[in-house]
């Protein structure tokens, strides 16, 4: 932020931190855009929000689906489902999977890990997975495919060694993480993709967070006569046919007219 040369400041959030920034109070201005993720009271609201001022995408609860072949480590799913589902009760873990046994495996290792393991946050990570977590199982490639890119998760894990053909038929997923050494959790805080993801299938219509979000821009156009008088045939033709006529006559005007410009 200081790099950014940002000068203010507020310590607010939830609902009524959005409502502020969307219609002003006595302290906080009112602003053009609200960018940032958050949890389902932050997503609603800037939803409600968003005839009034710009957002930049519907970002939480954070999501992770994994994909994993039958030859995936089943224990590292099962800490990456925890190390996701610790966010927030109303996150969403999920696996697909072609193999039975690897299904079976990942529920032993999640189960054991929460029984036996000193995890943090322990009851918010039993209530998010309890609620919200799914195992799918699909022996079918193309039919994985098609359900990622109906899912279209925030997050992407893919623990198959063929992950670099799997992902040219991907088009819907905020982030794809590749290989047993890419943790979703890593891509958080250490690799330098934007954090700010779209979830609740906005992974369909947009990507991440970007320098893009931040900047608008303004066209400006200029012809000549010159150009004016060849594309008024091609104006005329396309006004009268859709009733708009007086677009043609604002035209032509001009080249009858004896302008200079």
């Amino acid at each position: 932020a200081d790099i950014c040369g940002v000068d203010e400041f507020y310590k607010i959030g939830g609902a009524h931190g959005i409502a502020s920034l969307a219609y002003g109070t006595k302290t906080i201005k009112k602003e053009d855009k609200i960018v940032g993720p958050g949890g389902i009271y932050v997503s609603v609201a800037k939803s409600v929000v968003s005839k009034d001022v710009a957002i930049d995408m519907i970002a939480g609860p954070t999501e992770l689906l994994i994909y994993a072949n039958e030859k995936a480590n089943p224990r590292i799913i099962a800490l990456d489902l925890i190390s996701q589902a610790e966010h927030s009760e109303d996150t969403v873990c999920g696996v697909i999977t072609n193999s039975d046994s690897t299904a079976k495996k990942i529920i032993a290792e999640i189960d054991k890990i929460i029984k036996f393991g000193n995890i943090a946050r322990k009851e918010i990570v039993e209530k998010s997975l309890n609620q919200n977590g799914f195992i799918a199982i699909c022996d079918k490639n193309e039919k994985i495919i098609e359900f990622i890119n109906e899912f279209a998760p925030e997050h992407l894990e893919i623990l198959d060694n063929n992950e670099r053909k799997i992902i040219q038929g991907i088009n819907n997923a905020g982030l794809i993480l590749l290989g047993n050494y890419t943790p979703s959790s890593v891509s958080d805080y250490c690799l330098g993709s934007n954090h700010v993801l779209p979830t609740y299938k906005f992974a369909k219509s947009r990507s991440s967070l970007s320098v893009l979000d931040f900047i608008k821009i303004v066209n400006t156009l200029e012809i000549d006569k010159q150009t004016l008088e060849k594309i008024s045939p091609m104006l005329k033709e396309i006004t009268l046919m859709e009733g708009l006529s007086n677009h043609y006559e604002a035209a032509n005007g001009r080249i009858n007219n004896g302008l200079d410009k």
